[in-house]
């Protein structure tokens, strides 16, 4: 179970990096996605050296730990569920806002964060081509030289609103692993203290 939770934690810190790699404009949500998963990651390796030593105290705060994570994480996927429309009008302001800081004039090389986003999500445009006089070389698809129709606005904020749900199940599933493995490290807490006193009263 650990396994698998450092494994989702590993998951974690990557889809930060991820995110900083592909956005500008997004490094703070990713810089605490990241940081979530290394806490994450360090409270598994935590987990698994006090299962070896076999240490009661260790374990039983290695628990708690676990579920002020889980408790967190369920706050914080239920304040983004609150605020799902704001975040949405965020990122509609944040895609606004990168259309207008491009270069005037839009050279066919265009090399602007805008430009990214079109060859990446293969769109042409804030709502399609008609928005430019001549289509910058972006707004061609790399495989066929065919024009990408599809404004980049739209595509842009579906492409954030598939991966939010992704994002709030994947939170979930680990807030789930997260407490499982919380309360086998309790139970195992009581073992070895259950275990300890027998010895104590019964040695062999």
């Amino acid at each position: 179970m650990l396994v698998c939770f450092q494994l989702l934690a590993s998951a974690v810190i990557g889809i930060g990096i991820y995110i900083v790699t592909k956005f500008d404009h997004f490094h703070t949500a990713a810089i605490i996605i990241i940081g979530l998963g290394i806490v994450a990651l360090f409270l598994s390796f935590f987990g698994i050296l006090s299962a070896l030593r076999e240490n009661s105290c260790l374990l039983k705060t290695f628990s708690a730990f676990l579920i002020f994570l889980t408790v967190l994480l369920v706050l914080t996927v239920g304040f983004f569920w609150i605020f799902k429309t704001q975040l949405f009008v965020n990122v509609d302001k944040t895609f606004d806002k990168l259309w207008r800081e491009q270069p005037v004039p839009i050279k066919p090389g265009n090399a602007s964060q805008i430009a990214s986003i079109e060859r990446w999500l293969e769109c042409c445009g804030n709502s399609g081509p008609s928005d430019y006089v001549l289509p910058p070389y972006s707004c061609y698809n790399s495989q066929t030289d065919k024009l990408n129709m599809d404004g980049c606005r739209q595509k842009f904020l579906d492409y954030i609103s598939e991966r939010w749900i992704a994002f709030n199940i994947f939170a979930l599933v680990l807030a789930i692993i997260e407490l499982i493995c919380a309360t086998f490290a309790y139970v195992l807490a009581n073992s070895i203290v259950n275990r300890w006193r027998r010895s104590k009263y019964y040695p062999k």
